[in-house]
This record gives C-alpha cells, structure tokens and sequence, in this order.
C-alpha cells in the first residue's frame, strides 16, 4: 500500500521520519528500510516507496505496469471491434456503445466500495479480487457469447475491478520517494502504448473473423498482473491500511470520511471532475475517431486504424517523455499541466479546422495523423500529473479514498461520455465528432485553471 511512503514508527508508537534513520545509521542495512509494528494483533510491515532500497516495490511497480496494459487494451477495444460486433451480433453502433454506459455502472459502485474493500481486505485483497475479476470476464469473451447481452453484462464486473485497481496503481506510483513524475508518466504511458496497438491488431482479428481472440491479450497480462501482485502485495493487509489511516487522519477529520463527505472537499470535488471530462475527451477521441475516418471521410478499414493508432502513439511518447521534462522545465506538476492543456487546445483546433476540409487524399489522412498525434502528446500528461498534484494536496488518510472516488468518477467520463458521443452521432451525424472533442478539451483546459481559486494552503504546488 502506497501510503506508507515516508512512514515508520519506533517501539513507543512515535513517528520517526525515514530520513532521520538514513542519517544516523548506516543505509546499506536492510532494517533501516523495514519496520515491524504490532497492530490489532498482526505484525504490519512499513517501508519506504523507494524501488532503489526495498525490492518489494519494485514488484509492485511491475505488477501495476501489467495491468494497466490491461485498462488500455481494454478502453479501446470496443471502438476497435465495433465493425465485427455489430457484424456478427446484427446490432447497430448505439447498441455497441452501451458497453460504456455498463463500464459507468461498474467504476460508480467502485467509488463507493473502493475504500471500505480496503479496510476489509487491504491492498492485496484489492488488487487480487479486482484483477480476478478481469480473468473472469476476459475469458468469457474470448470464448465469443452467444448473446450480446452476454457480452455487454461483462463490462460492469470489468468497470469495477478497473476502478478498483486504477486507484490502486496511482496512489502506489504517486507516492513513490524517487522518480515519481518520471514513473507515473510509464505507468500511465503504458496505457497508452497498449491503447495504441489495440486498433491495428484488432483490424486483423476482425478480417479473418476472429475478433473474439483479441481478448487473449488483456486475458494473458491479467493472469500475469494476479500471480505477480499475490506476491508483490503480500504485506498489504486491511490492518496495514487502517493502521496508516489511524495515524495520518489531520486533526478533526474523520478516519474512514463517507462518500459526500469526500467529495464535498475541494481537492476531491475537482480532481474527480477534471479526469471524468479529461477521460471522456481522451477515450472519446481514441474509440470513435476510427469510425469517424470511416463514415465521414471515407478512409480504408485498416489504413485508419493506423491514423487512430497515431493518436495512442502520440499520448505514449507524450507519458514517457514529457514525465522527464516537467520536474526540469516547470516549478511543479500543476504548471507543467498548463502548458500543455494549453498544447491540447491548439492540436485539437487544428483537429476541427482540418474536418472542414473535404479531401481523401494520402496526403490529407497523413496530415491528420501528425495532428492527432501531437494532440495525444501534449493530453498524455495531464492525467498523471493531475494525480499527483491531487496526493500533494491530500492528506495520507484521504489517499486511497479521495484518489479512489476520483480515478473511480473519472472512469465514468471514460464510459460516460463516449457513449454521449455515439448517441449525438448517431442523431446529428458523425460529421460533428471534431466539434465535441473540442468542447470537452476546452472544458478541460477551464477546470484545470480553477485548481488555485478552489484550492487554498498549497501554493507550493499550484
């Protein structure tokens, strides 16, 4: 569990800071690095988020690696298979898009069990039931169900369990002691290479007819993620959680805060709806903009999946790279963010501009690939960034719940929001798709610029 960065008590209770045991003793002791308290009868493991001393988080770190490849090839997949789904099962685009209105259901009951699942079973409870679930459900769809309806009840069990272990990966890698904003750009840059490779294996899958297969994929890497995180976790016990709780609450706050009282916070309140916009413009743009080349612009199945695909490459290298630039080039992780909202706009205007535009040309689709690309470059940060400026805000106590609530409503606008898109294109025409990824990364762009009138005590960060 990710919240018990920076924290270790001696026999007295006291807390002692890990730094003062760095400086009075030797570092190369691995009992610098462990300490055991006895709490509710258990002996509870407390160590440092440092991969470079404490092995244990180094599994960790994989294990959340893995399976957030399975989240992005999971947000994807549906946009990608919408010509074999609605081939094979005889239903129409907006049918299909009810898989993100049941992945709604699935991260809202996320948001309000999240941290009660903690207090009962800890991080690896967590972590294991949530990933047990996604086998679950994977292996159902690999072997392709004969009802649709079969098929669509498999995303509210997988909405859980991603809500469930989204806020579990960015809480861990939130609170790393070295290398955060570097590591959570891989975390989160992972997603988005997963995402990216999703279209065009999932355009050869759908040609030769087998499109139930792709699901092997995500099906393999949650298998991997619950072997690896059963180990990795280990220490990550209910005790565990509530002791650090206990003793990181602020003065009058409650230990374990309902849900409204969280959300009634100012830093929950606009974390939660910064990623539910900021998720439903980036799955927006990533599930429908295939279809989008297809219906309007009149592009080739298989060449547009490459288009589509520039646009995950984009907010890959954006995750990997720019997790580097922003702790070099900007005073904190908000005004990194700024910049490159700001970035966001200017790629996704060009966006609506060039739909304008009636060619279908080699040239024209190359062009929009460059666009799209860069537009995921510079909207790649802004989630993990977001996270993190959310944990320096928040108090320890709060991290796994408010993160929790956040990432969790987050993932509703993930679900929510492109199905929105499939009901308006279905009215108005997919003509009108560039205009609605505009709206909500201009809306991104004005809540992001709310955080310092809404949030006050944290000028350091903001």
């Amino acid at each position: 569990m990710s919240d018990t960065s920076h924290l270790n008590l001696g026999k007295d209770g006291s807390e002692i800071e890990m730094q003062n045991l760095l400086d009075e003793e030797d570092t190369s002791k691995s009992s610098l690095d462990v300490e055991d308290v006895l709490y509710n009868g258990e002996t509870i493991n407390l160590y440092p988020l440092n991969y470079q001393k404490v092995p244990l988080v180094r599994f960790q770190i994989l294990a959340s690696l893995l399976l957030f490849m399975v989240f992005g090839m999971n947000d994807e997949c549906n946009g990608a298979l919408l010509p074999g789904l609605t081939e094979h099962y005889g239903v129409t685009k907006v049918q299909v898009a009810n898989t993100f209105i049941l992945q709604v259901c699935g991260y809202t009951l996320a948001s309000l069990l999240n941290e009660r699942v903690y207090r009962r079973v800890g991080a690896q409870g967590a972590v294991l039931i949530a990933s047990g679930m996604c086998i679950v459900c994977f292996t159902i769809l690999t072997m392709r169900p004969g009802s649709f309806y079969v098929y669509l009840a498999c995303f509210v069990p997988l909405g859980l369990s991603i809500g469930i272990l989204d806020s579990a990966c960015n809480v861990l890698f939130g609170n790393l002691e070295v290398h955060k904003n570097e590591c959570m750009g891989i975390l989160h840059g992972v997603y988005g290479a997963a995402a990216m490779v999703t279209p065009p294996t999932v355009s050869y899958f759908v040609e030769f007819g087998q499109w139930n297969l792709v699901f092997l994929f995500p099906l393999g890497l949650s298998l991997a993620g619950f072997v690896l995180a059963a180990f990795a976790f280990k220490t990550e016990t209910a005790n565990k959680y509530n002791y650090i709780c206990s003793i990181s609450k602020s003065d009058g706050d409650e230990e374990h805060p309902s849900f409204f009282t969280l959300l009634k916070k100012p830093a929950i309140f606009l974390y939660a709806m910064f990623l539910f916009v900021y998720l439903g413009s980036e799955v927006s743009t990533g599930a429908w903009i295939l279809t989008y080349l297809m219906e309007v612009k009149h592009g080739s199945y298989v060449p547009m999946s490459y288009v589509t695909a520039a646009f995950w490459l984009g907010l890959t290298v954006g995750r990997l790279v720019l997790g580097f630039v922003t702790r070099r080039s900007f005073r904190n992780e908000y005004r990194a963010s700024r910049f490159y909202a700001g970035m966001t706009g200017v790629f996704y205007t060009l966006f609506l501009l060039l739909s304008l535009i009636d060619s279908q040309s080699t040239f024209y689709f190359v062009v929009i690939a460059i666009v799209v690309f860069f537009a995921g470059v510079f909207i790649g940060p802004l989630f993990p960034n977001a996270s993190v400026v959310a944990l320096q805000v928040l108090p320890k106590n709060l991290h796994v719940s408010g993160v929790g609530i956040a990432v969790a409503l987050g993932g509703c606008g993930a679900a929510a929001l492109p199905y929105a898109i499939g009901l308006v294109t279905s009215a108005l025409g997919f003509g009108v798709f560039p205009l609605l990824c505009w709206c909500m990364v201009a809306l991104v762009n004005i809540m992001w610029f709310m955080y310092p009138k809404l949030i006050k005590g944290h000028d350091e960060y903001l």
